[in-house]
């Protein structure tokens, strides 16, 4: 086959051309197949999927809830508080049924049969029972619960708290305790008591869940007269100082306005990038539980400071990414707006070393509101840069900036001149002065002994020495303060009842505690009692005179509760030695020893020195706060009451008010309730006109020449 084309020219032959045609038609053809078998396969898997989904139900549209925004001022948006309720911030009340022995036969009244029925339930679980076959002198042996009911001896109570938010296992606290069937609860110690949430329940009755217990010494009135009943004094409630102990321990709950899984698990991490685990802790502060609850477990440091704690937490920034954005933010809204200073002084310190730099500037700010919020952050963070800031308040401020100033500036560790400053306020003019002088220096004085002691059994080689708990180290640092020059406060512990302190500094002074460790705290050098003298209190059964300035000084006790008679005709006149004598337990051979008082007779007996002018000093107390957050915690009408078991129902049970009577008694002749905390002067005591004329047996002497 010749071609022509304009260009060249192409031979071929005629079979060639054959041969290209057919491998031309083959390839089409199979290109063709392909294609038809590619349609077939995407056929097939479109079948095939719609085989498997024509029974699955078609999705339907989700209306998704509003995002809820709160509102706040824009400087506090980004903090836990700004995106979630804290829950479990405030007290939570707790009571139970309790049983008192040790009466002066004030006690063994009737008793209502819901209280006796617990009662004797929980003594045979402990072992009460008229089968038993002890010492022969028990007041247990062979003994059924309902006669020890009935023993005049003892008494039914109830016992109440306000266990504070966030409680750790271990954690002390104060009970307030009301008797059911006795006049006086006066010489009663409480046997162990389990503490519930909410107001007291019978068995029988809803039971929540146990999360403390109580025992101990019961504290009375302190101005009270012993062994009187109608003075017009209340005798059948009382307190114990620090005897409730938490079992199990309460959390507080964050919960998320918005639920989120990434924003709980950011706020976990905020929270416990700001608080990490320390000696002490046994997990750490939050733990995520769902997407919009995230629980939290005060730190161990927060012990005693519940409420700070809570304060820093509702503060905390939850974006972590740029700390000193926030803190510079923070630091500028606090000295330009007043309003919101306490707030943003919260922020700083939540945020904790970070915010220092921003501070500086705040601690000589001209106005006195920014000025006392940036120190508080500064304090709090322990920045010693704050400390002469708060001394010149402390020493020459306002003087309702002071006692804040005192307290931030005993914060601050180390810097002996904050020691100096302290103790040179111990000889302030002030009365609040002095003892928050006092209070701040003891803090630090204990500090200070546990430091000593962890170094003591660090260095110690003796691989026989005792391993003492951080507990333990903090219970000996708290138990004897040994006196130093540089703090001059001392302490130690009298019978195992409570502690004497002594604070060689200022005026003659005598503070007494009523809540938490009770404390006895003497001010002044060389304290003596005042010759001549003629004291008399309760009714002339404690008696102490001295004739002349020279004179021995004679004492005669007549103890109520033993039916005994002590007379020394060398009494101590040294107030320290003396209060060592009122509360030390006499021995049978030797009555010098002491009169075996209580912490509230001991007291009880100072002030009616005090009053009839034995001793050349002031006496102070502290205001009553216990029964204060009792009806804080118990200020609504009802009360939730969650059992103690899933299967149990939650129950509404109407709030005890601890101020009123168990039992309405017509025979009670006291138609006024009084709180326990009386520092003035109690009237003189009444002779009682239907003892007249009326043999009274002597009770036996002894004597202590």
């Amino acid at each position: 086959m010749h071609i022509k084309h304009p260009r060249f020219s192409l031979t071929m032959s005629a079979s060639h051309a054959d041969r290209r045609s057919h491998r031309l038609h083959l390839l089409g053809v199979l290109l063709a197949t392909g294609a038809i078998t590619l349609g077939m396969m995407g056929g097939c898997k479109r079948i095939q999927k719609w085989r498997e989904n024509r029974n699955t139900p078609v999705p339907k549209a989700r209306t998704s809830a509003p995002l809820t925004i709160r509102d706040i001022p824009a400087p506090l948006r980004g903090t836990i508080g700004g995106e979630a309720s804290i829950i479990g911030n405030e007290s939570t009340l707790v009571s139970g049924i309790g049983f008192v022995v040790g009466l002066d036969g004030t006690g063994g009244m009737t008793i209502p049969e819901q209280y006796a029925a617990h009662l004797e339930r929980m003594m045979a679980i402990n072992g009460v029972s008229i089968a038993n076959d002890g010492e022969s002198d028990s007041p247990l042996n062979r003994t059924s619960p309902r006669a020890l009911l009935k023993d005049p001896n003892t008494a039914a109570v109830i016992v109440q708290a306000a266990i504070p938010p966030g409680a750790r296992e271990g954690e002390t606290f104060d009970l307030y305790v009301r008797a059911i069937n006795a006049t006086s609860l006066e010489g009663g110690k409480l046997w162990t008591t389990e503490m519930r949430i909410g107001p007291p329940s019978s068995f029988g009755n809803p039971q929540a869940r146990k999360i403390a217990t109580a025992r101990g010494p019961i504290f009375l009135n302190p101005f009270a007269e012993p062994g009187q009943s109608f003075d017009g004094i209340t005798r059948n409630v009382g307190r114990i100082l620090n005897g409730g102990v938490v079992t199990f321990p309460t959390e507080i709950q964050v919960i998320l306005d918005n639920a989120s899984h990434q924003r709980a698990r950011q706020i976990t991490s905020a929270i416990n990038a700001n608080f990490p685990m320390q000696p002490g802790d046994r997990e750490p502060t939050a733990r995520g539980k769902s997407e919009s609850l995230i629980l939290v477990q005060v730190p161990k440091r927060f012990s005693n400071k519940h409420s700070e704690f809570i304060n820093l937490l509702s503060h905390v920034t939850i974006d972590q990414s740029y700390p000193e954005l926030h803190a510079r933010r923070y630091a500028i809204t606090l000295v330009n707006n007043a309003d919101l200073s306490s707030d943003m002084s919260w922020c700083l310190q939540a945020m904790g070393e970070r915010a220092l730099p921003f501070l500086l500037d705040t601690y000589d700010h001209p106005d006195a509101i920014p000025r006392l919020a940036g120190l508080r952050a500064g304090a709090g963070l322990n920045d010693p840069r704050a400390a002469k800031a708060l001394e010149d308040i402390a020493l020459n401020g306002p003087d309702n900036l002071r006692t804040d100033a005192i307290e931030l500036l005993s914060r601050i560790n180390g810097r002996p001149t904050i020691d100096r400053t302290l103790r040179s306020l111990l000889e302030s003019d002030m009365l609040s002065i002095r003892v928050e002088a006092y209070e701040g220096l003891v803090k630090r004085a204990i500090n200070n002994r546990k430091h000593q002691i962890i170094n003591q059994l660090a260095g110690s080689d003796d691989y026989n020495s005792p391993k003492l708990s951080l507990s333990q180290i903090e219970v000996l640092a708290e138990s004897w303060l040994p006196s130093d020059p540089i703090r001059g406060v001392s302490r130690r512990m009298v019978a195992e009842k409570f502690f004497l302190d002594i604070v060689p500094y200022g005026e003659p002074l005598i503070y007494v505690t009523q809540q938490d460790i009770p404390r006895i705290v003497l001010f002044g050098r060389d304290l003596q009692i005042q010759r001549p003298l003629l004291a008399s209190a309760w009714s002339d059964r404690l008696l102490i005179t001295a004739d002349t300035a020279t004179d021995n000084i004679r004492l005669l006790y007549r103890n109520t509760k033993t039916r005994r008679t002590i007379i020394n005709e060398n009494t101590p006149a040294s107030l320290p030695e003396l209060v060592d004598y009122f509360a030390n337990e006499p021995s049978s051979n030797d009555f010098k020893s002491g009169l075996g008082m209580s912490y509230s007779q001991v007291v009880g007996a100072l002030y009616e020195l005090y009053h009839d002018e034995g001793i050349a000093a002031g006496f102070t107390t502290e205001q009553d706060r216990l029964l204060a957050n009792l009806m804080n915690s118990a200020r609504g009408e009802e009360i939730e009451i969650r059992p103690e078991t899933s299967e149990g129902t939650t129950t509404l049970i109407p709030v005890n008010d601890p101020q009123s009577p168990v039992i309405d008694r017509k025979d009670d002749l006291r138609s006024t309730r009084r709180t326990l905390l009386v520092p003035v002067n109690p009237p003189d005591a009444e002779e009682d006109e239907d003892t007249e004329g009326k043999k009274v047996e002597e009770p036996p002497v002894s004597r202590a020449d």
